[in-house]
């Protein structure tokens, strides 16, 4: 009994002197935030910058969680916490009705993030003319590329900024934005989209059900990025087998999110040591960049370089005043960005379209109209008739983003929601979360494609529906992407009449994803 009672006292002085360290620290975390407020709100008046309010509140006075020393807001995604990291958008939309348009959370080391839901916000953010918009790279592949200096000379287009940012992204990717490109490859899509049916209908099994969907329609955007990026065919549409360099590419390209999901919002361990996620990343890395350092240096040292059919593939080769190490990692971001992205984009429409039964058959009076035979082949100028179905597409880019926000890093001073935002804040347009907001949009959670089709704009914001991005980091094959899902889809409705076994969950692997695996009924339509 005296043993307990001591214990007990043990335990409450425990307690006690854990309470007065931590009183302390956040006392001197409170006094360096109220300090920086005061540098910041000095620094605006010396700027006299049109933008910022004379009498706006500080910086930290922004609503947001509690956050603790050191480990800011990552409580609320652990066993203790309200959230889950897998479903990080469902918590960002929860933070928003809990705080308001403009939220503070402070992840490890109580480094601030600014998470901003109002559209006007938004646009002011999106629409400020930099010559170097900064987006936050992804650190653990930063890391792991810079260990590899052998293999990388800058950490990629997705990561790098500035004048290197500039200089990469002009050299490599401006044929992927062209129009001539766009058509170029309608009639490869088409074609691999033939690929895609005849392969689902040699697999699907006695009650037409095809197990895995997700898999075939992800190995459909393998084919489409090796055509378009390598003017060569990969093979991962065969009927027989898989080649297994397709294999370890969707391997690759599909675990390449997660671990980068976990390596983000985990603990950052792999900082110290090499922890699994990590190891898997590198994994990861190592695979895709084999398989194109290859392609690229026996491009390199074939007479006929210069030739390739793939104008992308020509202006990576002979891009001047380019490395060659950078030129491997441009494809390899253009691949990894390419597939699971354009994949879930189009898993989602179909089963937007699908589940809505007046839309649906809407849909397929457009497609029998501009495709009277399910094996006709799909041409630039078809493709100008299939409106119904563009706007299909914008309106569930809308509702089911595969990237529900837009990050940027302020490079001046702003004012949002009467509140100070100091440059150097990495800032969160929640563009998903602004776009199911009934002030934005009627009927917001309603799937209306109609609401692009009126000749009456008053309700389309630019700023909230931007999947691709915006601005000079748009991504470069948002063209392309539009063309490939606007393609399968068509294709896929126009031959098939598909049923999902159940609605499609969404799951957050550092872009949104459907959770597999998917099963779906593709039943012949005639």
């Amino acid at each position: 009994m005296r043993f307990l009672k001591k214990l007990k006292r043990v335990a409450v002085l425990v307690a006690q002197h854990v309470t007065r360290v931590v009183k302390v620290i956040w006392s001197f975390l409170a006094t360096q935030e109220k300090a920086d407020d005061r540098k910041f709100l000095w620094n605006e008046n010396r700027l006299g910058d049109g933008n910022i309010l004379p009498k706006a509140k500080p910086f930290s006075q922004i609503p947001g969680p509690l956050p603790i020393p050191f480990f800011g807001s990552q409580w609320l995604y652990s066993w203790i916490g309200p959230y889950f990291l897998d479903k990080l958008h469902l918590a960002n939309e929860d933070k928003y009705f809990k705080y308001g348009p403009i939220v503070k959370e402070h992840y490890l080391w109580n480094f601030p993030i600014v998470h901003l839901y109002d559209k006007n916000d938004i646009e002011t953010v999106l629409k400020y003319s930099s010559k170097y918009p900064i987006r936050p790279g992804l650190e653990a592949q930063i890391f792991y590329r810079n260990s590899r200096p052998d293999r990388y000379k800058s950490v990629g287009l997705v990561n790098v900024q500035g004048l290197e940012w500039h200089h990469l992204r002009s050299k490599l990717t401006t044929q992927l934005a062209s129009t001539a490109l766009g058509d170029h490859t309608v009639k490869q899509l088409s074609i691999i989209s033939e690929e895609l049916i005849e392969k689902i209908r040699e697999e699907r099994d006695a009650e037409s059900l095809i197990e895995g969907f997700e898999k075939y329609v992800y190995s459909c955007s393998l084919e489409v990025i090796f055509a378009i990026l390598l003017g060569r065919r990969l093979g991962a549409l065969n009927k027989s087998s898989i080649p297994p360099i397709a294999e370890r590419l969707m391997f690759a390209t599909e675990n390449l999110f997660e671990v980068s999901h976990e390596t983000m919002y985990g603990l950052p361990w792999w900082k110290y040591f090499p922890t699994k996620s990590y190891r898997k990343l590198a994994e990861c890395e190592n695979i895709i960049y084999d398989v194109f350092s290859d392609l690229v240096k026996e491009a390199l040292n074939s007479d006929e370089a210069t030739g390739t059919q793939s104008p992308v593939l020509n202006q990576i080769l002979t891009a001047e005043g380019v490395d060659t190490r950078d030129k491997i990692v441009s494809l390899i971001d253009l691949v990894a960005a390419g597939i699971e992205t354009t994949g879930n984009a189009t898993l989602f429409l179909l089963h937007n379209i699908l589940n809505n039964p007046e839309i649906k058959v809407r849909v397929y009076e457009e497609l029998d109209r501009v495709l009277p035979s399910p094996e006709d082949t799909i041409t630039p100028q078809l493709l100008l008739e299939l409106k119904y179905l563009r706007a299909c597409i914008v309106e569930s880019l809308r509702m089911t983003p595969v990237a529900p926000n837009v990050a940027r890093i302020l490079e001046k001073p702003f004012t949002f929601q009467g509140y100070h935002v100091p440059a150097g804040t990495l800032v969160v347009c929640e563009t998903w979360v602004a776009s199911l907001q009934e002030e934005n949009y009627l009927n917001a959670k309603s799937f209306i494609p109609e609401r692009w089709l009126d000749s009456d704009k008053t309700n389309r914001y630019p700023f909230l529906a931007v999947p691709f991005g915006v601005g000079r980091r748009m991504c470069p094959g948002k063209r392309i992407a539009e063309n490939e899902m606007l393609i399968i889809t068509a294709k896929l409705l126009r031959a098939f009449d598909i049923s999902f076994h159940k609605p499609l969950e969404q799951v957050y692997k550092f872009l949104i994803s459907p959770k597999g695996p998917i099963n779906v009924i593709l039943r012949e339509r005639y």
